[in-house]
Order: C-alpha cells, then structure tokens, then sequence
C-alpha cells in the first residue's frame, strides 16, 4: 500500500517543481509530513500567512514558469490566499493550490467548525476557489486526488497560466492506496504535459511580415506575455531587423531593455511620452502578449489608439484577449516566442532590411527629449525626499544582477515612470489585481530562487505593515533581499482621490519600520536626507543580510505623473 499524500508530493517532483510554500494546519500536516522525506527535491518554505505563501508561490511561477504550490488548510486558502490567487489568476501565473476541506474525518455534513464542503453549516471553499482559479477539483478518493494534482499542474500551465485548486477531505489526505488497483489507471504526468503550445499559422506570419515591410511608421507593443514566453531575444531581433520601435505596457516593462536604441519605454498613463506620441502616430500596432487593456491605453481613449484608421495585428496565446478590447485587423492565437519567430523568419525571407532613417530619428528624439531623465524632480534636494530622487538614486545603483519587485500603490507609478530597467526581466511588478502588501513576500521568494541577483523590493509603508511578518521570514532562511520603503506616513494612492479637506483613514504617524527591521533581526537604516539613499542602497546591496531602507518621502501625488 502506498500513502496518498506521498504520491502527490511525488507528482510534484515529476513536474520538476522543486520549492512549496506554505502553512500546516487542517489536514495539512500530513501533507508535511510526507514532505520531510524529501525535502533534498521539495524544499519547503514556511510563509507566516497563507496571503504571503500565495504571493511566493505567483513569484516562483513567474520566474521558472511550472506551479507556485502553496499547501495550507482550506478556510485560509480561500480567504488569506485568495490574496495572492487573484493576482496570479488576473496576472497569468501558473500555480497550484493544496488544500483540504477541514471536515476532521468525515463530520461535513454534521457542521464541524472550519468545515468547508459546501454542506449545510459550512461554507463552500469549492465554489470560491472556482471563481478565481482556471481549475477546481475536490477530491473524494485517493484516485481523484492524484488524478486531480495532475490535471491542476496541465491546467495552471496551459494556454495563459494561472491557478489551479485541489481539494481534498480529510480522510483522502490520510488514505492509502494499491496503485496497480486504481481505476481508470494512473499514467506518469509527463503524457499529459507533452502538448506543444498554440502557434501562429505560416499563412498568417507571412501576412505580418508583409505588413511591417510595407509599414511607414509600425511600432510594437510588448505584454506579460513576454515574460511568460521569455521570448526576450526574439523582441530585441525582430525591433533590429525591422527598425521596430518597442513599448510595454505596465506588466510587459523590461520585455526589451529600456537602455537599448528601440525601446520607448511604457505605455499610458504612467507611460513615457515617447512611447505614447509613438503609437498614436503609427500606422501598424504589432501588439503581442498583451491583453490591451484600458489601463495601458488611456482608458481606451480613440485618439489613442484608433483602430479605424490604423493597422491592428494582435497575438496572444488566449483566443478571446486577440480582439478583445479593440477590434484588430489580424488575430493570432500564439505563444508569443513561436509567433515572433515565425514573422522574424518571414521577415527574413522577404530580405527585410532595418530601417535605418527610422532608427536614427527615433535615437535623436529620445536625446532631444531627455529620455528616463526630464523630469526636474528627479535631481531635486528637497526635504522630506521626493519619490522620483529615489528612483534616480535606484537607477544608479541597479546593474545586470539587480532585480527590482514592486507593489501594489504609489510606488508602482514612480518605478513605473522614472526606473529604466536594463536587462530583460529585471522588473517584476503586480498589475492582475495590483494589491498593496505583494511585494514584501514577492520579494522575499525572487531573492530566495535568484541566488546570483540582488532584490530590491519595492513598497510604501502601508504595504510593508501588511507584510511585516516577512521580515521574520527573510531572517528565518538568511535571505539577503533589501526592502526599501517610501515612507510618506500614508496610503498615498487612496488618498489621491480624497478631497484635501475630506481624508479619513488614509493618514497617520510614520511608523519607524527601521526600528521594527532591526526588531526582527534585520539591518534597518533610516533614511531622511537625498544625499543619505546612495550610500544606503549600496551597503545593502554589497552586504549578505537583509537589510530594510525606511526612506522617508513626501507625500506627493500620483497624478503628477499623468498626461505624458
């Protein structure tokens, strides 16, 4: 007889899946238990909240692209997690949640407290997870367990990625099992896996190619996608050979570096202003992996883009998101590495030449125009320290090993607007749901699986207080990430919205996050003056402990970053 829990650890394994994270409780701890003969494959990770252990876990995702898997008891995993599940569900990371229905050894339908299978006197934790993952099985018997971890792992990484949910009861957890007896028969994981991602037709990249050939003014506008498909070389290789200037949208920044020659930076509000004349003017869009959303594009404003009067070609590895919030002149289902490929071979049969006029005007303009550097703020001194001198300072420091994780609020639009990310996937950003509080776990699991970079971790004090358990967690496993913190005593994007006059609940006393750093066993530097950012950040990233920058800003608004 073989123990249930132990083959679906075993799953994992088979995936190449190799950290979890997570919290015991429920049924869970024998999950745990099974994990603690194997931790050399399976490397657990304890997160002090299961909100914290879904953010990890949509981190891992999106840096190895297999399963985020959180393990926690299931009243927790559809509310605490749900924090993280949202994001990874909006956002496109594959993961995979574990979790049981707490009705202690078959009392469900007797009301037992923390039940949630749905019965009279419990909640319905099925029906939540299906409203927020790609995939929700509950698991009765040992069979459907296993058979239900397989199809969650097919299902967070097929097409657009995204969670999957398994939930089992209590006695399925403990059971045992003969495997040689199940019926139907359990085939190893790698049969159901081995299906080659959707890919654009020939017909269809010979029909882009000759549209950019033709194009006058083409630009291209680079999605998550990107990063989902690390498709980074095959971006820089099409914008070179075509003469193709590139822009992100928010989640698609450091798709293309922004120092290289094409770049334009992000789109929209929150975009370079380079970026946004350039679309407007042209005359093809090549948008790919990018759902062109409103919040990337003016809110869909038609002096933005217009699709009556320019070309529209749109990839996306989702059907329904080509063609979704703008009609397209051509759709294509692909992932966005095979379709770029296919029109860079197209391209290359037709003897497409770069563009040289374009590539040159486009270099000129960007130094006419200051690029990354005009805005005045950015060289300011002033008292309390403005947000964009922070990201200057950022951008001084940060090198082809740094990597920057942002947050939910106000600082996502500074880092957004102002940091000029150097190499492909240096930023990594929440923008599904965008919650406040992201970072602070997020950053933890990119410094925990990206031992060869440095993480900087970017957050407001409001969302660095939600995450505080985390500086327990970065001292726990030693994990040298460095939080810094625009500390402006507020949660600044809320209160950008409330009247001067009329705040309530959007303000209060700094808290000294240095002094609680240094509580938990962390270095903490306070941070008042400009001239003290550059030397501050240096240390941290030249020390080997974690290290939390409590830099207090102003509280200016957001909005004076619109209308580029």
């Amino acid at each position: 007889m073989k123990k249930t829990r132990e083959m679906v650890l075993d799953i994992l394994v088979e995936a190449g899946i190799d950290h979890v994270f997570g919290l015991p409780g429920g049924s869970t701890p024998f999950i745990f238990d099974a994990l603690f003969d194997r931790q050399d494959k399976l490397k657990p990770v304890l997160a002090r909240q299961e909100g914290a252990a879904a953010c990890m876990a949509d981190v891992y995702g999106r840096l190895t692209g297999k399963p985020g898997v959180v393990i926690c008891q299931g009243p927790w995993a559809g509310s605490n997690a749900g924090f993280g599940i949202m994001e990874a569900y909006s956002a496109g990371s594959p993961m995979l949640i574990i979790t049981d229905q707490s009705d202690w050894g078959n009392l469900g339908q007797y009301g037992v407290y923390q039940s949630c299978t749905g019965e009279y006197g419990a909640f319905d934790l099925a029906g939540i997870m299906r409203r927020i993952t790609k995939y929700t099985c509950v698991a009765n018997t040992a069979e459907e367990f296993i058979r239900g971890v397989q199809l969650g792992i097919k299902h967070a990484t097929t097409g657009k990625p995204g969670p999957a949910a398994v939930i089992a009861k209590w006695n399925t957890v403990v059971s045992e099992f003969e495997p040689a007896a199940v019926r139907p028969k359990i085939y190893p994981l790698a049969g159901y896996l081995a299906v080659s991602p959707a890919s654009i037709t020939e017909e269809d990249a010979d029909k882009i190619a000759a549209m950019i050939a033709e194009s006058q003014k083409p630009v291209m506008i680079c999605g998550r996608g990107i990063h989902i498909s690390r498709a980074y070389a095959e971006v820089v290789e099409l914008a070179e050979l075509a003469g193709l200037p590139v822009a992100t949208s928010y989640m698609g920044k450091s798709s293309i570096p922004e120092t290289h020659e094409l770049a334009l930076g992000t789109t929209g509000n929150l975009g370079q202003k380079i970026a946004n004349e350039t679309i407007t003017s042209a005359d093809l869009i090549l948008a790919v992996g990018t759902g062109l959303s409103p919040e990337n594009n003016r809110m869909l404003a038609p002096e933005f883009i217009n699709p009556e009067k320019q070309k529209l070609i749109h990839i996306d590895i989702e059907p329904l998101n080509a063609g979704f919030t703008l009609p397209v002149t051509l759709g294509a289902t692909s992932d966005a590495k095979l379709a770029l490929r296919a029109i860079i071979a197209a391209l290359k049969k037709r003897g497409m030449k770069p563009c040289q006029p374009r590539v040159a005007e486009l270099k000129k303009l960007k130094s006419d125009t200051k690029f990354f550097a005009s805005a005045a703020e950015l060289d300011s001194d002033a008292e309390p320290i403005l947000p964009e001198r922070v990201v200057k300072e950022v951008n001084k420091l940060a090198d082809k090993n740094t990597m920057l994780v942002l947050d939910g609020g106000n600082n996502r639009m500074w880092f957004t607007k102002h940091f000029q990310t150097g190499h492909a996937g240096q930023f990594i950003a929440p923008g599904g749901v965008a919650a406040v509080g992201w970072c602070p776990p997020a950053a933890l699991a990119a410094q925990l699986l990206c031992k060869d970079k440095r993480v900087i971790g970017i957050s407001g004090d409001g969302g660095m207080v939600m995450g505080l358990h985390c500086l327990v967690s970065a001292r726990q496993y030693n994990v040298p990430v460095t939080y810094l913190v625009l500390n402006n005593s507020c949660l600044g994007n809320v209160m950008d919205f409330m009247a001067p006059n009329r705040r309530v609940c959007a303000q209060y006393p700094a808290p000294e996050l240095a002094a609680i750093a240094q509580g938990a066993g962390l270095k903490g530097v306070k941070v008042t003056r400009p001239s003290e950012i550059a030397p501050a950040l240096k240390q941290a990233l030249d020390g080997s402990e974690p290290t939390l920058l409590d830099i207090r800003v102003s509280d200016a608004p957001h909005f004076r970053l619109m209308g580029a």
